[in-house]
């Protein structure tokens, strides 16, 4: 596997976190992407592929290039994954080759005055947000990475919108919320707001709840750690340690909803490959 990331211009980096390229032959035929607190901006430069959406998800990428049959995509060129409820499943090409940038959960707003809720939890053809994104294919598909992030900054940064600025409630709640389990009123109080006040601005611009975004933050941390504990541990109670779950049966109903998996099921997979595939699980076939 090649991968390379690096951080955004100063202008890009309220909206951006990371600029990334990967070049790689897919651990397995599948992979299912599990839920995390940003959003994606993604230039498939490989052969195309396929995504495939759980039963309570939806994928939407109707547009130049996609083709969608029931809730099977095949994905050619570009598309944005909105923040995510629960999971999806990619079936690789032979070779990946992807380059992307990684969005704060408000920094869809950057780039568009479309209502950031109308994209979550889905994933849309780039163009429907960003028109041009797809042309970047053309002149990127032998690019070396410095090229390849040079040619996507210049993109992102023409399209700015010069009057946008992030509300800086929204951008404290959410850098909170992705690090800790914090009550959504103490939150609120804490930012000197009211929770409806709190909510409402989440909506706005991150076009989701604060509780719901806290809800996948949590998780995406759990399943970071529970990929890193050694062989042979007991997943219950190891995981029960690392977070704030009431019991054994709500930790598993949290694992079922975002991930497909059970804690076993999960850590038995991820184990045989490595805490480097922490949220991005190789499958052999589509299970969950």
């Amino acid at each position: 596997m090649f991968y390379q990331e690096c951080p955004p211009p100063p202008g890009l980096q309220p909206f951006i976190t990371r600029l990334w390229l990967v070049r790689a032959e897919p651990q397995a035929r599948y992979e299912k992407i599990l839920p995390g607190p940003e959003a994606h901006l993604i230039l498939n430069l490989s052969d195309p592929y396929r995504l495939i959406s759980p039963p309570d998800s939806s994928a939407d990428l109707n547009g130049s290039g996609e083709q969608e049959t029931g809730r099977e995509t095949e994905v050619s060129t570009g598309f944005y994954a909105g923040l995510q409820r629960s999971y999806l499943i990619s079936e690789n090409p032979d070779q990946l080759f992807n380059v992307g940038a990684r969005l704060t959960p408000y920094g869809l707003a950057a780039f568009t005055s479309l209502p950031p809720s109308a994209f979550q939890n889905r994933v849309v053809d780039a163009e429907s947000l960003l028109p041009g994104f797809s042309d970047l294919r053309e002149s990127l598909a032998n690019a070396e990475p410095e090229q390849a992030f040079a040619a996507l900054t210049a993109f992102l940064e023409h399209r700015l919108r010069p009057d946008y600025r992030a509300d800086p409630r929204v951008v404290k709640a959410t850098e909170t919320l992705a690090k800790e389990d914090v009550e959504i009123s103490v939150l609120a109080k804490d930012l000197g707001i009211s929770t409806s006040t709190l909510e409402r601005i989440m909506m706005r611009d991150c076009g989701t709840t604060a509780k719901a975004y806290s809800d996948v933050c949590r998780f995406n941390r759990i399943v970071k750690q529970a990929a890193a504990l050694p062989k042979g541990s007991v997943p219950g109670r190891e995981l029960l340690h690392l977070a704030d779950y009431y019991d054994q049966p709500h930790l598993i109903r949290a694992f079922r909803r975002f991930s497909g998996f059970t804690p076993s099921e999960y850590l038995q997979v991820v184990q045989n490959y490595g805490a480097e595939y922490a949220t991005f699980v190789p499958l052999e076939e589509v299970i969950g």
